[in-house]
């Protein structure tokens, strides 16, 4: 197929770059890739994706329902009439079904513009569902509702399901793979349901929902031509007709994001809310107790409804939301129905990479397309999602909700429930004391531990760990525990009514969940805070996470600005991927090649030599002649410059060092020499300047004419999703490599994980292995910094006619390893530098730099 620029009907002409990353894309969706694609920000990317997937779909759609109507000929002995027939009838029906929902979608729409117009003068107010006027608290009558159920069951494995999916949601895919044991192979939904005879569909993620809503307005620009082949069209409309077909698009959230119930809502704590949701349609409940906007037997025709206004123009996650309470009916469980009808899913990380949330959800994947945009930290996401924490005082608390609890409830807690509450405690009370220990031993501020020395407790070695995991799933003891908790906090005499922010209990039973997780994949780390300790599984391999999600689908395409370097994807993520399905793609900027130069400074203006090791890097002569050469570089920049740190205590440092009056010079300082050149502005510790201020007085600055010095630190708010274009960010210094603190426990076991599983992997002599084992942990580690270097002097050119610098201090930018991980847009425009090149002859690259661009 001939790919050009009028096949992907992008909305402006796209550029080369463009044009390669839509055929690229196609290409790889047709044949059934796992690719990861690197873009930067600023070369429209979203666009990029938006034609190239929808084309490909809407061509796969073409072609299947072409097929079909061919195989309805008949038999071969059959007469030509005969043939014709079958296939016109075929195209006629296909034809009609498809205009019919397209003027069905019309419709709507005609009456949401109508409906909008006349909405400041003439809309009445919705009418108030009764829900509405009741208070937050009417569900909590008296304290009998939160006594346990009868529990007999004493087996590890049962017939049928534990609960149903909702249930399940919020925890990790390792929970999951353990609750597995107990449940068979049932499941309400599993990846596994066949799902052939349905269309092929998009699902497309990101980070946030503001990212996404900024995705939902990109795909408002598009048009794409319809999914019925012309022949079809013309036989079933005449020659000269077109059919238009809108893209059919839902934005999927959590219950926190679409939940219209006011007392649910009210809640806040999105467990809280997940946790009320469910309590509202149990069993038994009475009509008047239910959520009265959940979807029923009785909403069929508002369900529907629903599904016409969602589809009927490309919606954010706020315009479902309005459309369900417009309704009255839940978006979040109205969207479910929508599902089957779209042609592109949007939804943000957690829904699509926890598999509890797509059973919640019902989404299968299998031979669906799956699109991961600002996949940078993909690896990063999956091991936070799967992993846990809790701390010593969270520990605490829980055992004394739980004890309260137990004797409130001691007459009513018979059977199974007092053996099982009263195994929790000692279970919860076991990793408390040994906690308690590490606090009193003065141990080492984190180090690793395994989960047997959290079960050296009195009694606790009679648990059975799978049983109780089973108890705690089923009985809902700490939703039971907590709702007792809050309600006990509501009668008189009883201080603050206010809801904790964080449910401990719900806290505790995942990390108990983790705790009884037999996965090999993650380790157990404590970390000494102020006054408290904090005990942590860490998944350490996100691997078997993903893989569920790259063998359902046809294909997965994961995209970034700055996904280089890429070598972790293919080793950490696609290991067991075939090399013949993968692909790597790394596309260059828009904008010409002169707009941007970036340089290694490896000698700074004094002649010291930059070496930001952690062992070096305190030297004072350094940090001052980096503070001088950095404002030799200022002088050379216009505007902004923005200056990345390895981290706030360094920072801390450099700024405590540059403050200091200087001793050739009274009354000075390397700071206030700083700001003469420029008003110096930095990132605090803590938050305690909101980013939009800082940015606000930093943007100021440089409408002035004065320009700015913004320091900020590799991983802080300044450092992703911050675009300094223009005159916000003509220069960009990278001081140093933000390597993380390898001394730390939990990067030794990192490390320590990857060199494992390379030396298993590897074969040939002794020798051989070891040294594979080594080179794989130390291009892991690297691969961790210059992922966010690139982050952040990706932040400087965004558009087309920006132009900027990049300054990269430290002898290690020389060394032409660290320069292979760049992203290969930025590769191209470095300057090649020697270990003696110094300051003044970078300072007066820069100024020919911005002379030829007639800035000053």
């Amino acid at each position: 197929m001939d790919l050009e620029g009028e096949t992907f009907h992008h909305p402006y002409s796209p550029y080369e770059t463009q044009l390669q990353f839509m055929r690229a894309l196609y290409t790889c969706l047709e044949e059934g890739k796992v690719a990861v694609f690197e873009s930067p920000t600023g070369t429209g990317k979203s666009l990029s994706l938006i034609c190239g997937s929808l084309t490909w779909l809407r061509d796969h759609k073409r072609r299947a329902l072409q097929e079909a109507v061919d195989k309805t000929g008949g038999d071969d002995d059959d007469p030509d009439w005969m043939v014709e027939f079958a296939k016109r009838e075929s195209s006629r029906a296909a034809t009609e079904k498809i205009r019919e929902f397209e003027k069905r979608l019309a419709k709507t729409r005609q009456a949401e513009e109508r409906l909008r117009r006349g909405q400041e003068s003439s809309q009445r107010p919705q009418k108030r569902q009764k829900v509405e006027s009741e208070s937050v608290d009417d569900t909590l009558q008296n304290e009998s509702q939160f006594a346990l159920d009868d529990y007999e069951s004493d087996r590890e494995e049962r017939s049928g399901p534990l609960a149903e999916p909702e249930q399940f949601e919020g925890l990790s895919a390792d929970t999951l793979a353990l609750l597995e044991r107990f449940k068979g192979k049932a499941s309400a939904v599993t990846e596994a349901e066949d799902s052939d005879d349905q269309d092929v569909k998009i699902f497309y993620c990101s980070r946030t929902h503001s990212q996404l809503t900024q995705f939902a307005h990109e795909l408002q620009r598009v048009t794409m031509s319809s999914s019925l082949p012309k022949d079809l069209i013309a036989d079933a409309l005449g020659e000269d007709t077109e059919l238009a077909e809108r893209i059919k698009h839902l934005s999927l959230g959590s219950r926190k994001n679409l939940c219209i119930n006011p007392k649910v809502l009210a809640l806040e704590n999105p467990t809280a809310i997940n946790e009320r949701c469910l309590d509202l349609q149990k069993p038994g409940q009475s009509a008047d107790k239910k959520c009265p906007y959940l979807p029923s037997k009785d909403t069929d025709a508002k369900i529907l409804e629903f599904r016409d206004h969602t589809l009927a123009s490309i919606k954010d996650i706020e315009d479902i939301g309005k459309v369900g309470k417009q309704l009255g009916i839940c978006p979040y469980y109205a969207s479910r129905s929508v599902i089957k009808n779209t042609e592109i899913v949007t939804l943000p990380y957690p829904l699509l990479l926890q598999r509890s949330a797509r059973e919640a959800l019902h989404l299968s994947l299998k031979n669906h397309i799956v699109i991961i945009d600002e996949a940078h930290n993909l690896m990063d996401a999956i091991s936070n999602i799967y992993s846990a924490k809790v701390t010593l005082v969270q520990l605490q608390t829980a055992i004394s909700q739980l004890t309260t609890y137990a004797r409130k409830y001691q007459s009513r807690l018979k059977g199974k429930n007092r053996t099982y509450v009263a195994q929790v405690i000692r279970m919860v009370s076991s990793i408390a004391v040994y906690l308690k220990s590490i606090q009193e031993k003065k141990n080492p501020q984190e180090g690793t531990l395994q989960a047997s020395d959290l079960m050296s407790g009195k009694g606790v070695d009679q648990i059975n760990p799978y049983k109780l995991s089973q108890y705690l799933q089923e009985s809902k003891l700490a939703r039971k525990v907590d709702g007792y908790i809050e309600f006990s906090k509501q009668e008189p005499g009883h201080g603050s009514k206010e809801r904790s922010h964080t449910p401990v209990l719900f806290h505790i039973q995942s990390f108990l969940l983790t705790l009884m997780n037999p996965s090999v994949e993650g380790r157990l780390f404590y970390h000494q805070l102020q006054g408290d300790v904090q005990l942590e599984y860490m998944l350490l391999d996100p691997t078997n996470h993903f893989r569920e999600i790259v063998e359902s689908a046809r294909a997965v395409i994961l995209a970034g600005g700055t996904m280089s370097p890429m070598s972790d994807y293919l080793n950490h993520l696609f290991s067991y991927v075939p090399k013949s399905r993968i692909d790597t793609f790394s596309y260059g900027h828009v904008i010409p090649s002169e707009n941007l130069t970036a340089q290694s400074l490896v000698r700074g203006i004094q002649g010291s030599e930059f070496d930001f090791t952690f062992e070096a890097r305190s030297s004072e002569k350094m940090i001052i002649d980096l503070g001088r050469t950095i404002s030799a570089l200022c002088e050379a920049i216009p505007d902004g410059v923005v200056a990345f740190f390895p981290s706030y205590d360094y920072l801390d440092h450099v700024m405590s060092v540059w403050k200091k009056p200087s001793t050739s010079e009274p009354g000075q300082s390397i700071l206030s020499m700083l700001q003469k050149k420029k008003p110096v502005l930095y990132e605090p510790r803590g938050g305690t300047m909101k980013t939009e201020e800082l940015l606000q007085e930093y943007s100021n600055a440089i409408e002035t004419g004065s320009g700015a010095l913004l320091l900020s630190v590799v991983g802080g708010k300044l450092s992703e999703g911050i675009n300094f274009s223009d005159r916000l960010g003509r220069g960009v210094l990278m001081v140093g490599l933000p390597f993380p603190n390898i001394r730390s426990a939990v990067w030794q076991a990192k490390i320590q994980y990857v060199e494992t599983r390379a030396y298993e992997q590897a074969s040939g002599p002794e020798d051989a292995r070891k040294q594979a084992s080594k080179t794989a942990g130390r291009e892991f580690y690297e691969n961790a910094c210059m992922r966010a270097v690139n982050q952040c002097i990706g932040r400087a050119i965004r558009h087309l006619n920006d132009y900027a610098v990049i300054v990269m201090i430290d002898k290690r930018y020389n060394s032409t390893r660290i320069q292979a991980k760049l992203p290969a847009w930025i590769r191209q425009s470095l300057v090649p530098g020697t270990p003696d090149r110094r300051t003044q002859a970078v300072v007066q690259d820069l100024s020919r730099f911005f002379a030829k661009r007639g800035a000053s």
